[in-house]
């Protein structure tokens, strides 16, 4: 989930976005800062930050794509699912947005749900402070001050008054075919919402580049399916995955992400602004979906991404899926200087078939020392970087634990350092990847986080979501299982 401390930023839509943009002069066009050159021989040292990978600007998925005259250079998606505790931060968001609006190289187009009511996953009935509800349609144009005011109220507990947007409103989606207390809704747990709203904006709102973000609470990799269920408000809720609609109780598990999504126009970045997303499994899946992936290790703070200071930077630059994510993802390490829990990383998502083909072997290699209880193994793994779900371990820094353990015997040793290359090498997955440098109260913090999250429980390592112990077997339904069946089996053999 996203937290839920940190206090609206309600004042700052017009000033910080016009200073910001200077921090990333000379990112457009596919360009990028120079790689930190923290490294420790041919590998970046765990935690360098940010890290840039020095091939960003010449990859494929960095350039900017054709421009068709009279055709916006960007059109961002905001799947804006606020059926949830989250629902006073849409309103920050969409204030964020509207500070900068539409114009003729940049479409804003919203799908936002407000609810009157949340189940959350207890089952218990909240109330909410809506300032609509139903689901609706938006293409942002830019709002005056005052109107921002009235959309993200100055005051605290003030209800949001979204009537300024009239003007942006767009026809209701086809997809509203639930109600809540009277008003038309859609399931935006359901996958099917999500490919119509992607398909439509698309059709609707073409541009050289397009970029969806989906924005709620996440949870992670893993799901229970519930699709017999699907629809009936009162069913049980799916343990993990994203786009949490907590009116219906249900929720897009990672590999329903291809069915979403295949068959559309490939996108250029796929976002998730969603808590523990950035998961090697959620980037296998989206491989062939998006060009690049921009999503977080962690549960980031609730008021999320600084949705002006991004925009602003497409509205006034030719900017490539690269050079906008670098500037999307050094905005949110900035903004917020004293939070623990901020991670951010970017991917390069042909890559992806190459970090799964390396975690098969690394798994079949350490497979091979699991009878014996490598104590090794139980100390890389419980070295390593974790998450707010213990269970999730950056894959990068465990390998790297592995590699540098003296006495792990030479087949496991290399092929960690093969999975290290496939990670951030010259020719490795993870473009940028950064966090912040807060320690929180009981002195954790991010310092050795590096893209990509991995589900690494040990055998006696209870879940987070529902206190089992131990691999989970729903592992196997995810696409990178399909490809590293290896590491699904080295899980359940673990010995300590």
């Amino acid at each position: 989930m996203k937290m839920l401390g940190i206090s609206s930023r309600f004042l700052r839509y017009v000033g910080l976005a016009s200073i910001a943009l200077g921090a990333f002069a000379g990112c457009g066009g596919g360009s990028g800062s120079s790689n930190n050159t923290n490294t420790n021989g041919n590998f970046v040292v765990p935690g360098t930050s940010p890290f840039v990978n020095a091939s960003m600007a010449t990859r494929d998925v960095c350039q900017v794509n054709s421009h068709v005259a009279g055709r916006a250079r960007w059109t961002v998606l905001v799947y804006l699912n606020a059926a949830s505790n989250l629902q006073p931060f849409s309103l920050l968001n969409v204030a964020q947005m509207a500070s900068i609006g539409s114009n003729a190289d940049l479409n804003i187009v919203v799908q936002w749900k407000q609810t009157a009511t949340t189940r959350f996953f207890s089952g218990v009935p909240a109330p909410t402070n809506p300032s609509f509800v139903g689901t609706r349609r938006y293409k942002i144009s830019k709002h005056s001050q005052a109107d921002l005011d009235k959309i993200d109220p100055p005051s605290s507990g003030t209800t949001g008054d979204t009537t300024p947007l009239d003007i942006d409103r767009l026809p209701d989606p086809p997809t509203n075919t639930l109600n809540d207390n009277g008003n038309p809704t859609a399931d935006m747990g359901d996958y099917h919402t999500l490919r119509d709203f992607v398909q439509w904006g698309q059709a609707n709102f073409p541009a050289d580049q397009t970029a969806l973000v989906v924005w709620d609470h996440g949870s992670g990799a893993l799901n229970v399916d519930n699709r017999a269920v699907h629809g009936k408000k009162n069913s049980p809720a799916v343990r993990r995955g994203f786009s949490q609609d907590v009116f219906t109780g249900h929720q897009i598990a990672t590999q329903e992400l291809p069915l979403a999504l295949t068959g559309l126009a490939k996108l250029d970045a796929l976002i998730v602004d969603c808590s523990l997303q950035g998961t090697t499994e959620m980037a296998y899946d989206a491989r062939n979906l998006a060009r690049v992936y921009i999503g977080s290790e962690e549960s980031p703070p609730g008021a999320g991404y600084p949705y002006d200071v991004w925009l602003n930077y497409l509205a006034n630059n030719i900017a490539s899926p690269c050079s906008s994510g670098q500037a999307l993802i050094n905005a949110t390490v900035a903004e917020y200087p004293t939070q623990s829990n901020v991670t951010q990383s970017m991917i390069d998502l042909t890559k992806m078939d190459a970090v799964g083909a390396a975690l098969n072997t690394l798994g079949g290699s350490l497979n091979n020392y699991t009878a014996a209880g490598a104590t090794w193994i139980k100390q890389a793994r419980q070295n390593s970087q974790y998450f707010e779900f213990f269970e999730y371990k950056d894959l990068y820094h465990f390998a790297n634990n592995v590699r540098t353990t003296s006495g792990v015997p030479a087949d496991a040793a290399q092929s960690a350092a093969n999975l290290q290359s496939a990670l951030n090498g010259a020719t490795g997955a993870i473009l940028l990847s950064s966090h912040g440098s807060a320690t929180d109260s009981t002195g954790f913090n991010e310092k050795l986080a590096n893209g990509l999250s991995i589900f690494f429980p040990g055998p006696n390592t209870p879940s987070s979501v529902d206190g089992t112990t131990g691999f989970d077997p729903q592992w196997n339904n995810l696409g990178l299982a399909r490809v590293a069946p290896n590491w699904a089996t080295f899980l359940q053999n673990q010995q300590q």
